[in-house]
């Protein structure tokens, strides 16, 4: 069975890696893939993002990192994929999720799981790490150590 973790990874965070490690136990191929969004701007390159995904996942040898300018569920049926696996920090965040899910069954045929994230990484979100970078405050524990060496590496 293959599933897809979709998102903009921007960055990928420890509680993207651990999510993502989850899955990778239990399924036999995850494929983690960046999507972007014409109407969003991002504070990493396309590039930046796949590279500090591959570096979260290296350990991980069924889990592959790739990215799409299109929709998910064509790139679930460009690839082979059957389901869609997303995770969701707190209720507040299921709304969106559950309306995503409707419209991946409605117009794709794709169902999704909804998964929790373990409770240590409910306070970390993207967005938090990015607004860290921007007041260049410390990223201890918010990301994956590889990860966090590569953006130093950026801002050099």
């Amino acid at each position: 069975m293959s599933v897809i973790m979709p998102g903009s990874y921007d960055p990928v965070t420890v509680g993207h890696a651990e999510m993502i490690r989850r899955v990778a136990e239990r399924e036999d191929e995850v494929y983690a893939v960046i999507f972007t969004n014409p109407n969003k701007e991002y504070m990493f390159s396309l590039d930046d993002r796949v590279a500090m995904l591959m570096l979260a996942t290296e350990d991980l040898d069924n889990v592959f990192v790739s990215y799409s300018l299109g929709y998910v569920v064509d790139y679930m049926r460009e690839h082979d994929i059957d389901r869609i696996v997303k995770g969701y920090r707190t209720e507040a965040d299921l709304p969106w999720e559950r309306e995503q899910a409707e419209y991946n069954l409605k117009y794709g045929g794709y169902e999704t799981e909804l998964i929790k994230c373990d409770e240590k990484y409910v306070h970390i979100s993207s967005t938090l790490v990015r607004e860290k970078i921007k007041k260049s405050e410390s990223l201890d524990g918010l990301l994956p150590e590889s990860v966090k060496e590569y953006i130093r590496t950026l801002a050099k």
